[in-house]
């Protein structure tokens, strides 16, 4: 039981990884035969894993059809923000009283290792990325409850899968950097209504970046009635 409980975990870390990179696609079937034999373990940990991403949302199981990557709809990717940005509002206005000068120097070093990041060509958008989740991760995390830490990381690998397949990723990213600079300097001047500016301003971007990537042939036509 313990060995194939680790051995799930150690799937269930490669397989997610795999689909936020976009190694699988929104719509890919699964086949848990073809992922055993892929990584070398029985279909046990192979099927403990995949339940677990479904729990997550990455993964959906159809009855009478199979297991697949999830089919995000727009209005999902748009209700994620928001509920991104709800729970972002509220861990501002918790940081600002309870965060400490070392832990907004962490934030720092975080927007310096992004800023070297964006200077060096290829830019490499999965590193980029993870110092972005690390960065928003730490403003729920100062506020030191873990229910509202669960429910942000819920809500983040959603997000991450309606930005497989993203075209001049480059750019945008860029433009949405300053965005984390105005967030530090807010932070700094223990600045609540700044810093809710910046996220807000933050939420609104990502929003339009998704509207104007959205792949038709990847995710289908955008949708917001359902």
């Amino acid at each position: 039981m313990i060995e194939t409980s680790a051995l799930a975990t150690q799937i269930y870390k490669v397989l997610r990884k795999e689909i936020i990179s976009g190694i699988f696609a929104p719509g890919d079937k699964l086949d848990i035969n073809e992922l055993a034999n892929k990584y070398g373990v029985s279909r046990s940990p192979v099927k403990e894993a995949v339940n677990q991403l479904v729990h997550e949302g990455l993964i959906e199981i159809l009855p009478r059809k199979g297991t697949y990557i999830t089919q995000l709809r727009f209005k999902d990717c748009m209700e994620a923000l928001d509920a991104r940005f709800m729970v972002e509002t509220w861990a501002a206005a918790q940081a600002v009283k309870l965060v400490s000068d070392e832990q907004i120097g962490n934030w720092n070093q975080i927007i310096k290792k992004m800023d070297a990041l964006l200077v060096v060509q290829p830019f490499s958008y999965e590193a980029y990325s993870k110092l972005d989740m690390e960065f928003h991760q730490l403003l729920v995390q100062w506020t030191m409850n873990q229910k509202v830490q669960n429910i942000y990381y819920s809500i983040n690998p959603l997000i991450s899968l309606a930005r497989v397949g993203y075209s001049e990723v480059f750019e945008h990213s860029l433009k949405r950097h300053k965005d984390h600079h105005n967030m530090l300097e807010a932070l700094k001047n223990r600045d609540l209504s700044s810093l809710i500016d910046a996220l807000q301003q933050h939420n609104h971007t990502l929003k339009e970046d998704t509207k104007l990537h959205w792949n038709e042939q990847l995710y289908g036509p955008i949708d917001e009635s359902n």
